[in-house]
């Protein structure tokens, strides 16, 4: 008999529409995509660009007011948000990652969300909510492998020494006063870099109306994506997707028959599903019911500059199949995805800031380069 004790359908389904929520904010403000795995790859495959390009200044603000949300949160509003009420019953379902784990998860979690475009917030809550059948197969694919290394990865994997250890390491994985500083540090950056770009000076009288405009659309980006990101944070924490058991109770399936597993998750995916999908019922062209007033423009830009950023590729290829399944991989080994890894992070967990997303930045990195390899062998061979 399977035991709901753990399940939280309620806060689920609220945490899940933040995140719907935080995803319409950047839709119909910005016309730009919740995608945490695109927003935090782009730091190491276009630093520059993304640091200093004005098109860019949202991403900095969306991070800042990330980390300074995350910070507030666990400070002030609720400091036992991050424990894991079923680790602390020792539970044999309950798997706690290694630090190897962190690692390899990470570099799979980052080369594949990079080859396939996307993760559970870009393809699930924003590319589902479109009626995406590439973002279809993304989501079952790494949804499948998931499933199956989390699942599999057992006392009777070979793997299971590598990818798992004991209750007693838990402590030696909590914050300590080194990573909370780094995570303020970071948080500390990341709200000079949006300050910095906030404060950018405006064009000169002798610019061109285009390019009045391209700044004015920038600087209204602000404070939607600002919003965005306090919605996104505390949807995390609220559904409780940034507690690895919640995550592992979705996943290990073996939870079924031994009355453990946890679907709080799909309820997650669902509060997030319908906000969204509702969100792209207000753009034109994605509209799936009939709206005469459905937006051509997002609602704070300018007309003649502003435009939605959505996807609109149809192609089903080996990229998408094999980097989403390098996701689902990485996700089941170890119980991450970039969304809550960004919360944990900040928050200062010691193999999620110095294990984690290292690797996950390396991964990134190195499918850009095969991306680009890829595309070139493609130009040479016509």
């Amino acid at each position: 008999m399977m035991s709901l004790q753990y399940f939280t359908p309620i806060s689920g389904l609220i945490g899940g529409s933040l995140i719907g929520l935080s995803a319409a904010t950047l839709l119909l403000f910005n016309g730009d995509i919740l995608g945490a795995s695109g927003l935090m790859s782009s730091f190491v495959v276009a630093p520059v660009k993304t640091l200093t390009d004005p098109s860019q200044q949202w991403k900095l603000s969306f991070l800042a007011a990330f980390a300074l949300t995350t910070r507030v949160y666990i400070t002030m509003i609720d400091p036992d948000a991050l424990k894991d009420q079923r680790l602390g019953y020792g539970e044999s379902t309950m798997p706690i990652a290694s630090p190897l784990a962190f690692i390899v998860g990470g570099f799979l979690v980052g080369f594949g969300t990079k080859l396939g475009n996307g993760c559970t917030t870009g393809h699930g809550i924003c590319g589902l909510a479109r009626l995406s059948k590439r973002s279809l197969v993304a989501v079952l694919s790494f949804m499948a492998t998931g499933v199956i290394s989390a699942s599999a990865c057992s006392v009777t994997c070979p793997f299971y020494p590598y990818f798992r250890a004991s209750y007693e390491s838990v402590v030696n994985s909590l914050p300590t006063n080194t990573t909370i500083t780094i995570g303020t540090v970071i948080a500390s950056l990341a709200a000079g870099s949006a300050i910095s770009g906030f404060l950018r000076k405006s064009p000169s009288p002798n610019a061109t109306k285009s390019e009045q405009d391209e700044y004015t659309n920038n600087r209204r980006k602000i404070i939607p994506s600002i919003f965005s990101a306090a919605f996104f944070a505390i949807g995390l924490v609220t559904s409780g997707m940034t507690i690895s058991s919640k995550i592992y109770g979705f996943l290990n399936v073996k939870g079924i028959s031994a009355g453990t597993w946890n679907p709080t998750l799909a309820c997650v995916m669902g509060g997030g599903l319908v906000v969204s999908f509702l969100s792209y019922q207000m753009v034109k062209g994605f509209n799936v019911f009939k709206n005469d007033k459905a937006l051509e423009c997002p609602l704070t830009q300018k007309k003649d500059g502003g435009k939605f950023s959505v996807a609109t590729s149809k192609v089903i290829d080996t990229k998408l199949f094999i980097g989403e399944a390098m996701f689902g991989l990485g996700w089941g080994i170890a119980g991450l995805c970039p969304g809550p890894a960004m919360f944990l992070a900040v928050a200062g967990y010691q193999n999620v800031l110095m294990r984690w997303w290292p690797s996950f930045f390396v991964g990134a990195f190195l499918a850009e380069k095969v991306k680009n390899i890829q595309i070139g062998n493609s130009s040479s061979s016509k």
